[in-house]
């Protein structure tokens, strides 16, 4: 495969359209799948090195997580250290994950940080028309595959891009970071207050499955009065209703989208799914007592370890919500 590396050196000569449909008609299959994924990837890798934007006057990370929610605070959290670090300005285009929408519409970031790759192109004033030219590409690239640097570096390069999946523990240091836009916190505060005292349950039943019958069963005797389900299944919100009856108060209807995930669904309302998951991220959080099912080996979900870490951390639920 070593003369992928070697022809790539030479793909930034050539338009970067041209470029991503040549590896697009590589068939996925198997034997071939490795072959088309180290072609985008040597791709970038030389496409973007060969991108540098000299007149800019603060060095630059871009930041593109994909992945849910928890899984895109943890990779803005790895950059924002790193551009920290190293005294670079951070840019963050959430449009390519989950979220499918920009982190702007929803939290005010802190100095440094752009929630927006579109600041970017404001900076046209101040830097050369070659300049100009070369962050559209970047930032109208079409790529969505991963694309990383070595964290334990620092780097000449004027703009380092990152983009990729994961998820962790570190999502809570983000939300640190951040607060909400007026008209996100009015929203999720005023349904918080309408609640009043209640359990809150979290169930993930639409990429990874649960068992929630079996889990409902197993806590039942242990909810208070009022029980709030937070889930991204629409045949697990109406077993709840027909269990629990007028004693469950649901915050958000579950689309029914047969079994598919909320997030990374470009045909729902992005701007009201996102607003609703971050609800019940809160719901979750602001509960007397919070129960979750779990996947494989006892593995809670992402979105629901970070509702966990925020149940936790009254302080900034208060400061979040409430300052």
């Amino acid at each position: 495969m070593s003369f992928i590396i070697i022809y790539a050196k030479y793909l930034y000569k050539i338009p970067n359209l041209f470029i991503r449909t040549v590896a697009e008609l590589i068939p996925v299959k198997r034997k071939r799948q490795n072959f088309r994924n180290k072609l985008f990837k040597a791709h970038i890798k030389y496409f973007y090195k060969k991108l540098s934007v000299t007149t800019l006057s603060k060095k630059i990370v871009i930041c593109r997580p994909h992945g849910g929610f928890n899984d895109m605070l943890v990779r803005i959290e790895k950059c924002y250290e790193y551009a920290k670090l190293h005294d670079r300005v951070l840019y963050v285009d959430t449009s390519r994950s989950g979220f499918l929408d920009d982190f702007d519409k929803y939290f005010i970031a802190p100095k440094g940080v752009f929630l927006n790759l579109a600041p970017l192109l404001f900076l046209s004033q101040n830097i050369s028309k070659s300049d100009y030219e070369k962050l559209k590409i970047i930032i109208n690239s079409p790529f969505d595959t991963e694309a990383v640097f070595d964290f334990s570096k620092d780097y000449d390069d004027q703009i380092l891009i990152y983009e990729k999946s994961g998820g962790g523990d570190k999502s809570i240091l983000m939300f640190e970071k951040l607060s909400l836009k007026d008209d996100v916190k009015s929203y999720i505060r005023n349904i918080i207050d309408s609640l009043g005292e209640y359990d809150a349950l979290h169930v993930r039943n639409s990429d990874y499955k649960t068992d929630y019958k079996k889990f409902f069963a197993e806590i039942s005797n242990k909810l208070d009065k009022k029980i709030t389900l937070c889930t991204d299944s629409h045949e697990c919100q109406v077993y709840a209703k027909e269990l629990w009856g007028d004693r469950l108060e649901i915050v958000a209807n579950a689309p029914n989208i047969k079994g598919k995930p909320l997030h990374n669904n470009k045909k729902l309302d992005r701007f009201q799914t996102n607003m609703n998951a971050l609800t019940d991220l809160f719901v979750l959080a602001c509960s007397k007592n919070l129960y979750f099912t779990t996947m494989k080996k006892g593995w809670i979900s992402g979105f629901g370890n970070l509702a966990k870490s925020l149940h936790e951390r009254q302080d900034l639920i208060y400061r979040l919500l409430y300052q």
